[in-house]
């Protein structure tokens, strides 16, 4: 059923031809492309690696473009213009936090290659499982399911979803449509009426995987998070010690008046400092 609400949704918002699909290696990126190609779409995927990184993301999405006869393109993303990044997607994009940080940062570079209008992705499909770290500990395993539905509730709030709101603005940037079937209602109906046994037993996200055929094809792992799987949050740790992202940097960590520990402290920071201005000093 929901290999159908995917292609319906996809249907529904898509009317281009040819279009771009955001791939990983993960089932959510994957589910979306296979609806698309059901629909007769003709696919070229983006995927992604920082440059000397190995990602196994990039190299399944690549695996599997090519045993489905896709168009595909890897982006390597460079890593020396960090600090001019991060400050283009605080000023820019408005990025708050941490994780806004570092889920749009690769794509400041994926969107100018891209071709197509129309962008197609798994975003936020996560959020229905429950398995991260925090969902696990708080929320779902072993929990009464009124946790599942209060994590999965903030997850999908408006200014959560992923960072949606963020990597929305990236793409509109770059003058694109950025189209997401697992946020949309009726796919979300579908998933919320679940529970977590339902969704993780036998093996997570099993309801997807079978629906679709094309998974028997190739093996895959668990899906990461894309800054885990990416590399992208050790990169982003490095700006701790940089004296023009972080105003503390070079005190030690145990130090109690180390105010900015973290991303989400420093662009904090540069808010307040920066409020009512398009302007931050990095010189």
């Amino acid at each position: 059923m929901i290999d159908k609400l995917l292609q319906q949704e996809i249907d529904k918002s898509s009317s281009d031809k040819e279009v771009a699909v955001l791939l990983s290696g993960g089932v959510d990126s994957l589910s979306v492309a296979f609806a698309a190609q059901r629909l007769s779409k003709k696919i070229t995927a983006y995927t992604f690696k920082l440059k000397d990184v190995d990602n196994y993301d990039s190299d399944k999405a690549i695996e599997v473009s090519k045993l489905f006869n896709w168009n595909y393109k890897l982006i390597e993303v460079p890593t020396d213009n960090l600090v001019e990044d991060f400050f283009k997607l605080l000023n820019e994009i408005k990025c708050e936090r941490k994780t806004h940080f570092e889920c749009c940062f690769p794509f400041l570079y994926v969107y100018p290659q891209i071709e197509q209008k129309e962008v197609l992705s798994g975003w936020a499909a996560d959020g229905y499982y429950g398995v991260s770290k925090k969902a696990l500990i708080h929320y779902t395993k072993d929990k009464p399911d009124t946790r599942f539905k209060e994590f999965r509730s903030k997850y999908f709030a408006y200014k959560n979803r992923a960072g949606y709101v963020w990597h929305n603005r990236v793409a509109e940037k770059y003058n694109k449509k950025f189209i997401t079937p697992y946020l949309t209602n009726n796919v979300k109906n579908f998933f919320w009426n679940k529970t977590w046994e339902e969704l993780n037993k036998p093996f997570q996200k099993h309801t997807v995987v079978n629906a679709f055929e094309e998974f028997k094809k190739f093996k895959f792992k668990k899906h990461i998070n894309l800054q885990l799987g990416s590399g992208v949050d050790k990169l982003f740790e490095s700006l701790l010690q940089n004296s023009k992202v972080n105003p503390l940097a070079g005190n030690s960590h145990n130090d109690k008046k180390f105010k900015y520990k973290n991303i989400t402290a420093i662009a904090q920071y540069w808010n307040k400092k920066g409020k009512g201005t398009n302007l931050y000093d990095i010189s």
